[in-house]
């Protein structure tokens, strides 16, 4: 066991949400799409949204990313990063689409919009999702307009970044943002996800979760899965959403001090801009695959839990249509390592969490001795 394992979840207190359950139990509601889960959806809307979005709730990110696609009636090849969580491929096949993977950049881990463009040409696709990588602030309208000038829609895999800036929908019904509210993410309910779009795809996108059905209605249109969320998730939700920028703050403040430990260090890239993420963790990426090893050993010995991410990358996987290979993704997937980022850390974790990168990072860029004869018969 760690003493810092790199997921501490972050779920309110059985007593701030209690009540809201109370008002599902008395009206003997406790899904399809109730009163709690449509409070919910409006609050995140006002929040993060401008007044022609709308905010869906669904029963996870990854039936958020299907829903978008079955609301926008996808089929056949949708394009997608190799450098991703496995969630964001089952949400393809979930809609019955088939994934077609594509190369990232080394210098921001996204997608490029000249690839991008390479891969609608290759497949005639009618849509791509793109990844907010950790959740991180990502400016996608050239990718928007690629998409658009194919009659292509874009889907927003940003799992971990609710809580990152504005999500205007405005001008573009062909473009759609999805979030998690799975346990591990920083605003985090359980088992949820939301999916933002414009106005015009509301009733779509509920029919998507909820068998191709309208809400209350036999009137069946096309087809869904069934992704509604629940009430309970959704009294989880509400009284999350109360304390929420509060505990976001605390969780920029401590990747401030982490941010502060890489000055001087050559060959560490991060993201140095605390305002630029809700940080469900600190992603680091590590010079070679033998200093994340040095890295993780290190700061697992001071009693820190620190992984690789998005390992293994998509395109190590079999039977996957793709761009050519994708070494990019692969060679991240080996270097870069997340620690532990915490919305409830006392001022004493703070400055064991802090010492125990420092020690980390030192251990990753020492260079190693030559092996012993022990160590060479191994």
């Amino acid at each position: 066991m760690y003493q810092f394992p790199l997921i501490r979840p972050d779920v309110p207190p059985i007593g701030d949400w209690t009540p809201y359950v109370e008002e599902a139990y008395e009206a003997r509601r406790f899904s399809n799409f109730g009163p709690l889960s449509l409070r919910l959806e409006q609050r995140l809307a006002d929040a993060w949204g401008d007044p022609e979005t709308v905010c869906v709730a669904t029963s996870s990110g990854t039936a958020a990313l299907a829903a978008a696609l079955i609301a926008g009636g996808i089929a056949g090849p949708v394009i997608l990063p190799a450098f991703t969580f496995p969630a964001t491929l089952s949400a393809i096949r979930m809609a019955g689409a088939e994934p077609f993977l594509v190369d990232v950049e080394p210098h921001d881990w996204r997608v490029s919009p000249a690839r991008l463009e390479q891969a609608f040409e290759a497949t005639a696709a009618k849509a791509a999702i793109v990844l907010c990588p950790f959740g991180l602030a990502s400016d996608f309208r050239p990718h928007a307009e690629t998409a658009a000038d194919r009659g292509a829609m874009l889907v927003v895999d940003n799992a971990a970044g609710l809580g990152v800036g504005q999500r205007p929908f405005a001008a573009d019904p062909a473009r759609f943002e999805c979030c998690s509210l799975h346990v591990t993410k920083p605003f985090g309910i359980g088992e949820g996800g939301v999916v933002f779009g414009h106005r015009s795809r509301e009733d779509a996108l509920r029919r998507a979760i909820n068998f191709g059905l309208a809400a209350g209605s036999a009137d069946v249109e096309g087809w869904g899965i069934n992704g509604k969320l629940s009430e309970l998730h959704a009294a989880v939700g509400l009284a999350a959403a109360a304390v929420f920028p509060e505990r976001l703050a605390r969780r920029r403040a401590l990747v401030a001090r982490y941010i502060s430990l890489l000055a001087g260090r050559a060959g560490i890239a991060a993201c140095t801009d605390p305002a630029a993420g809700a940080w469900q963790f600190f992603p680091l990426l590590l010079p070679t695959p033998e200093a994340a090893d040095r890295f993780i050993a290190a700061a697992a010995d001071a009693g820190m839990e620190s992984r690789r991410y998005y390992t293994p990358a998509l395109s190590t996987l079999d039977e996957i249509d793709r761009l050519g290979a994708c070494p990019v993704a692969e060679d991240l997937a080996r270097r870069m390592c997340c620690v532990p980022v915490y919305a409830d850390a006392t001022p004493a974790e703070t400055d064991t969490l802090a010492s125990v990168l420092e020690h980390a990072l030192d251990a990753a860029a020492a260079v190693p001795g030559p092996a012993t004869a022990v160590e060479k018969r191994r």
